[in-house]
């Protein structure tokens, strides 16, 4: 079977050179069903090596934070040279992309690729709440990929959630059974979810050694809690309009904050239930779940997707479980005869971004009998 083309839009940044890793990562475990054929980034970089460009960005963060671990590019893209954003010079060169944009950009960019046939696949905010574009986690709710055939454009486009979303979602969804009623959540956000803003001085001499918040003081507003509460209610019931979410059970609170490691968003979960339960029931219910056959079978999809560990799971240790595409849930506590308690810790750029939105790329193909 022919390669599909693949194109990664915003390679440069921080979830774009993740979407670039895991095309290697891919190919080295024999799932070489994509040839990269084009990366594009930002004007400052246009016209420079991916490889030159990964090494300036992960220097800066180096520089800024003792705990940062470079990532290098794989050496068989290194030498790509970085392209601009142009809607009808990418749909010449591939079929499908991968969109690490902002979300200002994706909005004029993304439709403009649909209209020219390319099957979009984005990390992006800004459509995520667009009634015939399904917003996907594969291995949750399949099934609404079906949407995109609403779509009356050439090609196609899918969205993930965003990366707090992705990591408590799927434990929802294995406790659905149970009759989830009410969810409040605290979260510890690694700094590399607000992308390479953070190699800035003024933002890293603010988060080191401190916990910090995503607030909005022009906005007054927070931005990533919001759409904490909202996405997983449409993830788990298909709605696609904010209010009808917002008044859907399951009843979901949430407050963020950021804390100064390199990667991994570890939430804490209190969570109601319906009925009477207890802790054995939880922790049956959470090793027991797998996401649909259709799903397990994707490249991209781990084989525990969710893991049940006695402790808290942590970063250093717990992150890289199903190669990063596992929520490992720990410390479950019974705090009332239907109410309990646990982390989950999700890796925020795989399962959380742009591996994610691979995973739903491949889920599409699959349904497409193209891989």
């Amino acid at each position: 079977m022919a390669k599909i083309k693949l194109g990664i839009l915003g390679a440069t940044g921080m979830a774009g050179r993740s979407a670039v890793i895991h095309q290697e990562n891919l190919k080295q475990k024999g799932q070489d069903y994509a040839s990269l054929e084009l990366v594009t980034g930002s004007p400052q970089s246009q016209g420079k090596n991916l490889g030159e460009v990964f090494r300036e960005k992960e220097r800066n963060l180096s520089t800024r934070y003792s705990f940062w671990d470079q990532r290098s590019c794989p050496e068989e893209h290194s030498q790509m040279e970085v392209q601009g954003l142009d809607a009808e010079k990418i749909s010449n060169q591939v079929d499908h992309v991968i969109s690490a944009l902002p979300s200002a950009v994706a909005r004029e960019i993304e439709p403009e690729l649909k209209k020219r046939g390319v099957n979009v696949f984005s990390n992006a905010s800004e459509f995520r709440w667009k009634n015939e574009i399904p917003l996907i986690m594969p291995e949750v709710n399949p099934d609404q990929i079906k949407q995109i055939e609403d779509q009356s454009t050439r090609g196609k486009q899918v969205n993930n959630p965003n990366c707090t979303t992705a990591g408590f979602t799927p434990v929802l969804k294995a406790l659905e059974q149970l009759g989830v009623e009410k969810v409040d959540i605290t979260t510890f956000q690694a700094i590399s979810g607000k992308g390479d803003k953070v190699s800035g001085s003024e933002y890293a001499s603010s988060i080191n050694g401190n916990v910090v918040d995503d607030w909005d003081k022009e906005k007054q507003y927070n931005g990533e809690e919001k759409k904490s509460e909202l996405e997983p209610v449409q993830i788990l019931k298909g709605y696609t309009d904010r209010q009808m979410a917002q008044n859907e059970e399951p009843d979901i609170s949430v407050q963020t904050a950021r804390v100064p490691t390199q990667f991994g968003h570890l939430e804490s979960l209190k969570v109601t239930l319906s009925e009477e339960t207890d802790r054995e029931q939880i922790i049956n219910a959470i090793e027991a779940w797998q996401p649909p056959e259709q799903v397990q079978e994707l490249p991209s999809t781990s084989q525990t997707s969710l893991k049940h560990v006695d402790e808290q799971p942590e970063p250093q240790t717990h992150l890289h479980h199903g190669d990063g595409m596992s929520v490992v849930v720990g410390d479950i506590r019974q705090l009332d005869k239907n109410r309990f308690s646990m982390f989950c810790l999700s890796h925020n750029l795989r399962q959380g971004a742009t591996w994610k939105a691979r995973q739903s790329m491949e889920l599409y193909l699959k349904n497409k009998d193209l891989i």
